[in-house]
């Protein structure tokens, strides 16, 4: 373990050697480097005044990796350090595929819920079912677990075994499971579908980039035209936080001429216009991209390109506004270095990287007034045509929150109730629905229930068909009410409107 930390500590002196390298590129080289030996000897002292009197044990790893992202911090906001579980978890993401049980899971009150397990996967073969809860994992308990913590236990090495035990209703001892992981795909599509009122236009969800989002993309896209002969395509990057710049570049290729510059990157070190390869693939096929605040990065590249273009019409809200470029520079121990080296623009030389001098309003852009459409703000894409997601009220949000129309939707499958690919959640679901919410002695404003029916049924029907027969069924319910798909629709209509006109001519 000594060895292990002394490495460490040699690790932390090469980054803060290196930093002191970029600082002296400019200023005086003796200064800044005795002002350098002096802060790393402070440095030194505080560990061996926590080593030798600190009362409790801690550990010297986790105290020197949140040592070093704390000294990244104060660069910018993503610039960062890799412990070798983020490492490795990146990795997972930009490759598309881990090593897990293969569960899709939420977290509902303190109720680590699978909403389904994967078919083929380790899971699906062990008979772990929809809406069992997962009290342990290796004999830690998931109550006080973040669903992200829970995530990376369940994920691990190949051919590696993780314990868990479930708890199932009508069962009332816990259900242990001894499984081995086994590669799972993580796909970068989401859903590649066509709208269930408008099938002549196709509906994709690109959920991250990474080495094979381009491909998928290109399979998709080609089964679309080729199966349902789709005329136009919806491209939904919304809550998509990036990752691979090659990747967006691929997907932005694909609807623009050959020769158009798609984006360029400008450091200290580095200049580079990234342009558009290829032709004949999908430039004349009318495109809307949705966007929001949670979209950015490469998704913010792919938007902006197109949008700079005349290729694609924007609707939603802006975009989060990460522009920088970071270079992962690997370490020692399977840890990694991911520092800022650059900053992206648009084809019309616009930056995409919001402000971040004062690290709350950066935070918390919510708070920011007029964000949406104050185009004198720099940083991220504003949307061609605003349009504002739905935002549910207290009532709808506590539903969600604890699982509620999920152990509903459970509860009617199971109640031998038909249903078909056509329910609707009418009068009478309605009424099953507020008994079982008295049954489970939940307590809601009854003028306020009724004000939100519309919405209520929606989330029933939605989670009923995605828990009966695919998630894809339960988008088709969100399509058909989703306001920014519905101005999707509209503006894909005036375009194939103006396309028919034009060849009439």
């Amino acid at each position: 373990m000594e060895i292990r930390i002394k490495k460490f500590i040699w690790l932390l002196i090469l980054v803060f050697v290196f930093s002191w390298f970029l600082i002296s590129q400019s200023g005086d080289t003796k200064s800044n480097q005795d002002d350098w030996e002096y802060q790393l000897r402070k440095y030194s002292k505080i560990y061996a005044y926590i080593k030798t009197y600190y009362p409790k044990k801690f550990d010297k790893e986790k105290l020197f990796f949140s040592s070093i992202a704390g000294f990244l911090n104060r660069l910018d906001p993503h610039s960062y350090f890799l412990d070798p579980l983020a490492v490795r978890t990146m990795n997972e993401d930009q490759q598309g595929n881990y090593y897990g049980i293969g569960t899709r899971i939420s977290k509902y009150e303190d109720k680590l819920t699978v909403i389904s397990p994967l078919k083929g996967t380790p899971s699906y073969q062990l008979g772990i079912m929809a809406g069992d809860v997962i009290v342990t994992i290796d004999g830690q308990e998931t109550k006080d677990m973040s669903l992200d913590d829970a995530m990376r236990k369940l994920r691990g090495s190949k051919d590696t075994y993780v314990n868990i035990e479930i708890m199932r209703e009508g069962i009332d001892t816990l259900i242990p499971f001894h499984i081995k992981r086994e590669e799972i795909p993580l796909e970068s599509i989401s859903f590649a579908t066509v709208h269930p009122e408008q099938p002549w236009i196709g509906y994709i969800s690109i959920r991250s980039f990474g080495n094979t989002t381009a491909e998928e993309f290109n399979d998709n896209i080609k089964e679309l035209i080729a199966k349902h002969k789709i005329e136009a395509l919806i491209l939904d990057l919304r809550g998509n936080a990036g990752g691979s710049l090659y990747a967006a570049v691929d997907i932005a290729d694909f609807f623009l001429p050959k020769g158009k510059v798609i984006v360029s990157i400008k450091g200290r070190n580095v200049k580079q216009n990234f342009i558009a390869q290829k032709n004949d693939q999908y430039e004349t096929l009318p495109l809307v991209i949705l966007i929001n605040r949670g979209s950015a990065s490469a998704s913010e590249i792919v938007a902006s390109a197109l949008q700079d273009h005349k290729k694609a019409v924007i609707i939603g809200t802006r975009s989060w506004g990460k522009g920088l470029v970071q270079t992962v520079h690997k370490l020692a121990m399977n840890s990694s270095l991911a520092l800022t080296t650059a900053k992206y623009y648009t084809p019309s030389n616009k930056c995409l990287q919001r402000d971040f001098s004062k690290l709350d309003d950066y935070i918390f852009v919510l708070n920011t007034k007029n964000y949406d459409k104050d185009k004198t703000m720099v940083g991220g894409v504003i949307p061609d045509i605003y349009v504002k997601g739905d935002i549910y009220p207290t009532l709808l949000v506590t539903f969600i929150s604890r699982g509620l129309f999920f152990k509903f939707s459970r509860e009617l499958i199971d109640s031998g109730l038909k249903i078909e690919e056509n329910f609707t959640a009418d009068d009478k679901i309605i009424r099953k629905f507020k008994k079982f919410l008295k049954t489970n002695e939940i307590q809601f404003d009854a003028a306020e229930f009724d004000k939100q029916i519309k919405t209520i049924r929606y989330e029933i029907e939605k989670e009923v068909l995605s828990n009966k027969f695919s998630t894809e069924m339960g988008l088709k319910v969100f399509l058909k009410s989703d306001p920014v798909t519905r101005e999707a629709v509209e503006q894909l209509k005036i375009k194939l409107n103006e396309t028919e006109k034009g060849n009439e001519k």
